[in-house]
């Protein structure tokens, strides 16, 4: 077997040093031996060194001859070519040559591998050796403690030789920081520098965030102070003299002149692309912003996955340390940082804590930053907290911005009184006591006596709401005292009417707050600030009673009401209506008077300003008091506080009158039921007993009782709806609720007593006029039910009233320019009208009643009107004499033969009777008129003298009685009777001719007289 073949067939973990030298030893193709050394790589570092030197030997035989064969070698006449374009074209004619110097070059640069492995092997052995096995970071927290603790092994080496061989340094560098092996790393950068410091930030951006950059500071970046740039390390190289394969000229031509395959051989020991080690390759050096960004990205990469503040702050003290600027300015963020973890009180729920980072804290605003720190401060460690955390973070900033060349004098006290305004007042009752004008002034919060009482000005009136006022009263203790010298009144009211434009809401705006507040107060000087405290303390005093009474407020308030005796007013009545807003209502008499004493006390002035209601009287005050104390429904402590007491001077028997009107009227128009025996509208009644009975109570009572009582008749607004007793306040015609009574319940009209006596307490009492309508109304409903009866009777009621009503009110009935009715001409209207629907009524079968009630229509009716009820009258006359006659008819039928001659003539004789029966009832009817009895006989005399009276006897009516005779002589009365009985009767007569024409002109004068009786002109 040849010793080609024997090398072929030999693996790499069989050769030994002995082997290699025997096997290659008889090889004579040193180009072959060369190659054969370069491709075997072995974890034996003895074997490999073998391996690279005899390939080294023997290629330095080819070396030599090649060199003074390119030194001959000239393929152009150019004399100007350079060396590196003599060795390309060389390289590109001798493919052996070219071969031979690049596997002479990687087996130089393997030479130089296995030496500085081998001193990393001694390194990481070493400290292996020299670590103990109690160290912290072999403890294991976890570890169960009755196992038998089991000596450390060897720590294993991060890769073999022929690893370390195979793969690219930057891989290897990368391996031994992760794994912490930073004096093996150091040798392996030492010795390789040229190659490794391009990818110098990946390799130490492999270091574990948690390590402390004492362990590597030797690897960390550097700046230079003159230059600004980066600090490239020293290092030594096994060679200081490369070979000549390595010079730059011949390193160029290989690249250029190289096969893929052969390129491939050097990617294998110089790559950069590798996805399991993803490297950044920077081969200048950096500028110092750009050393600075690497730090404070690698801090703030430690701040957030490790959390190790002390590791980040050795990390920027070093960088510090080494000329990289800008680091100290996130060196102190990260001190106050670790104050905000580590000092700042913390919530009791460990949910509730804020997971902070550099990163978090470099966003926050400086009064973000306040607020972190004080956000768990409370009452008792808000004064220590600001002097230990947020003062320090103040002065960093005021030493930030001197050093950015932006000196701010007023910063600390800005971002500290920026807090202050926002606080809550718990807190900011602690600040004010640390801030106190007999501390001495260094120790004070707020250190300048003008701006505690700026601030204490401006955050007192921002407050929107309020209701602790002992704490803000505990705020107004803390204010200086500048004695006496203080704005004259004409200043202190500018200030506070300039006071008052600012505080006003606008749409914009709905209420000014505690910043706008302090720009305001800030330039004003300490005479009007002391004179603005005066009118605090006011202030401050009115809120107290205020909210003492349950009446919330905030101190914008005062300033806006101070000309507002509206705003004032409404507050007063808030005050006194304790049932809106108080849960406990008072009962005593004792805790309403001194309701009135505080109310009373908020009008008197204070000094030169005016109190909470200095818009207000005394008699107003407890005119709104009084108001209140009904309004609660405690009457009996209100009848003994008008007749005693300071209100006793203000509340007059007149002023409890109308205070009891108008809040009785107040609960009745907002009671949901007309029941007067309980809730609202028994409260409104009750009401009405505090004051004296006078007229306008009685009446005001009264119409509750008819509220109570047209309740009760069901009286609904729409179907389902009861009507409320606003709306039967609100309508405007009374008489409709009378009418809304009457058509809800069938029989109400049958209690005529029940509907006047509702009347009377709607207020028509003593109303002749509306009784006469009320009653119209119930003859109405009466018809409807067809109670004939009952209309009458209620007819006959109506029209005494109604004769009494035209007696006192007599006015003319007819007027061509009077468009308006006054309302007894309403009444006497709807009464003759009631008659006269009543008299003409077909159902209603009672003739001398339906012919009174005519003649009560034609008393009452307008001349216009006289003839249409005439016609009903005539023909009601003659359904009743038909009605006669038929009868009289049959009577005559049912008699001998020999007397029907003498019944016709008695059958004249009645109709003759019964139209003087007809007249007479005309006749009673008018009898009622009071002014025209005598005018009514005069013109029947007028009418009865034309008469023939003999027409009687030519008609064969010659027998009459002594008392017919007597009657007829007795006047226009019977004779009126007659002249209808003629007129209406129709029998056939000799002079029938006659008759009709006399009957013609009694019918012509009868209503001329008729007419002038009643009111109508003569002409008509």
């Amino acid at each position: 077997m040849s010793s080609i073949q024997k090398w072929q067939e030999t693996k790499d973990a069989d050769l030994t040093v002995e082997l290699v030298a025997e096997m290659l030893e008889d090889i004579s193709d040193d180009l072959w031996v060369t190659a054969a050394c370069a491709e075997r790589m072995v974890d034996s570092p003895e074997v490999s060194q073998v391996l690279v030197k005899t390939g080294l030997s023997r290629s330095s035989r080819l070396l030599e001859p090649m060199k003074r064969s390119i030194a001959s070698h000239k393929p152009t006449e150019d004399a100007d070519q350079s060396t590196e374009q003599n060795l390309i074209a060389y390289f590109q004619n001798h493919e052996r040559e070219r071969r031979l110097c690049i596997l002479r070059q990687i087996l130089s640069e393997r030479l130089d591998r296995i030496q500085t492995y081998l001193l990393m092997r001694n390194a990481w052995q070493s400290s292996d050796l020299d670590e103990e096995p109690g160290d912290e970071e072999d403890e294991d927290p976890w570890a169960d403690p009755d196992e038998e603790n089991e000596p450390s092994e060897v720590q294993m080496a991060p890769f073999t030789l022929s690893d370390f061989l195979s793969q690219p340094l930057v891989d290897n560098a990368i391996i031994l920081a992760s794994e912490r092996r930073f004096q093996a790393l150091n040798h392996l950068l030492s010795y390789h520098e040229k190659a490794l410091f391009p990818y110098r930030f990946s390799i130490i951006n492999s270091i574990p965030l948690h390590v402390h950059p004492s362990e590597y500071h030797h690897l960390l970046p550097a700046n230079d102070y003159d230059s600004n740039m980066e600090v490239r390390p020293e290092r030594k190289p096994w060679r200081e003299q490369v070979d000549w394969v390595e010079e730059p000229e011949v390193l160029a031509a290989l690249h250029s002149t190289m096969t893929p395959e052969e390129t491939t051989w050097l990617e294998d020991v110089d790559s950069t692309q590798d996805d399991e080690f993803p490297r950044i390759r920077c081969d200048d050096l950096l500028p110092s912003d750009e050393l600075t960004k690497w730090y404070v990205t690698r801090v703030e990469s430690i701040d957030s996955q490790s959390g190790l503040m002390d590791v980040a702050l050795a990390l920027l003290q070093h960088g510090a340390s080494h000329g990289v600027p800008k680091l100290d300015e996130i060196g102190e963020d990260l001190l106050l940082l670790d104050r905000l973890i580590y000092e700042a009180p913390q919530p009791e729920n460990p949910s509730l804590q804020i997971d902070w980072t550099l990163r978090r804290w470099r966003s926050l605003d400086p009064p973000e930053v306040i607020r972190a720190y004080l956000r768990h401060s409370d009452f008792e460690s808000v004064a220590s907290d600001i002097r230990r955390l947020v003062l320090p973070y103040l002065s960093v900033l005021e030493s930030q911005a001197e050093r950015n060349k932006r000196p701010d004098l007023e910063l600390s006290n800005c971002l500290l009184y920026q807090y202050i305004l926002s606080a809550p007042l718990e807190l900011v009752v602690a600040i004010f006591e640390s801030s106190k004008a007999d501390i001495q002034r260094s120790y004070r919060i707020i250190r300048s006596d003008e701006d505690v009482a700026r601030i204490a000005l401006a955050y007192l009136y921002g407050l929107p709401t309020i209701s602790d006022w002992p704490m803000m009263s505990r705020i107004f203790e803390c204010q200086p005292d500048w004695g006496d010298d203080r704005d004259d009144d004409e200043k202190a009211y500018a200030t506070l009417s300039s006071l008052a434009a600012v505080v006003a809401p606008s749409a914009s705006r709905p209420r000014a707050s505690a910043e706008e507040l302090f720009i305001f107060f800030k330039p004003l000087p300490a005479s009007a600030l002391s004179r603005l405290l005066d009118v605090l303390d006011t202030h401050l005093e009115g809120g107290e009673i205020l909210a003492k009474w349950s009446v919330s407020t905030s101190l914008q308030w005062f300033v806006l009401s101070r000309e507002d005796a509206g705003q004032q007013r409404a507050k007063a009545v808030r005050m006194s209506r304790l049932l809106d807003h108080r849960e406990k209502e008072l009962e005593s008499e004792e805790e309403w008077r001194s309701l009135l004493e505080d109310m009373l006390k908020l009008v008197t002035h204070a000094g030169g300003s005016k109190s909470t209601f200095g818009h207000l009287s005394q008699e107003e005050v407890s005119k709104i008091f009084f108001t209140g104390l009904l309004s609660s429904g405690n009457l009996a402590v209100a009848k003994r506080i008008k007749g005693r007491g300071r209100a006793a001077q203000y509340l007059t028997e007149s002023v409890v009158e109308q205070i009891c009107l108008d809040v009785s009227r107040e609960i009745y128009d907002n009671a949901t039921s007309g029941n007067m025996y309980r809730g609202e509208m028994k409260q409104a009644y009750e009401c009405l007993s505090v004051a004296a009975p006078t007229a306008r109570i009685q009446a005001e009572r009264a119409f509750i009782e008819a509220t109570s009582k047209i309740c009760s008749f069901s009286v609904f607004t729409r179907p389902g709806i009861p009507i409320t007793p606003l709306e039967i306040r609100l309508t405007k015609n009374r008489l409709d609720l009378i009418a809304r009574v009457l058509s809800s319940t069938d029989d109400a009209y049958k209690h005529q007593e029940v509907i006047l006596d509702l009347a009377d307490k709607l207020g028509f009492k003593n109303d002749a006029a509306a009784e006469v309508k009320i009653l119209s109304m119930l003859v109405e409903v009466a018809l409807q039910h067809e109670d004939f009866s009952r209309a009458e009777m209620t007819c006959e009621k109506m029209i005494i009233g109604a004769r009494k009503l035209r007696a006192l009110h007599h006015t003319t009935t007819e007027t061509n320019n009077d468009t308006q009715t006054s309302a007894p001409q309403e009444a006497l209207e709807v009464a003759w009208r009631s008659c006269y629907q009543l008299g003409k009524q077909s159902e209603f079968h009672d003739t001398n009643r339906k012919l009174r009630l005519l003649g009560f229509a034609l008393e009452l009716c307008p001349a216009a009107n006289t003839l249409d009820i005439l016609t009903v009258w005539r023909k009601i006359e003659a359904e009743d004499i038909e009605s006669r006659k038929q009868r009289s008819i049959a009577r005559a039928a049912a008699r001998p033969t020999g007397k029907r001659k003498e019944a016709e003539q008695t059958n004249y004789l009645l109709q003759a009777r019964a139209g003087a029966v007809a007249a007479g009832s005309l006749l009673q009817g008018l009898k009622g008129l009071s002014q025209g009895q005598d005018a009514a006989s005069h013109m029947f005399n007028r009418v009865t003298a034309n008469l023939p009276f003999s027409i009687g006897n030519v008609a064969g009516v010659g027998r009459r009685s002594s008392e017919e005779r007597e009657n007829e002589r007795a006047g226009n009365e019977r004779d009126f009777g007659q002249l209808f009985a003629r007129q209406f009767a129709g029998s056939p007569s000799p002079q029938h001719k006659i008759r009709e024409e006399v009957a013609a002109g009694a019918r012509n004068a009868l209503a001329r007289g008729v007419g002038w009786l009643i009111g109508g002109d003569e002409d008509e």
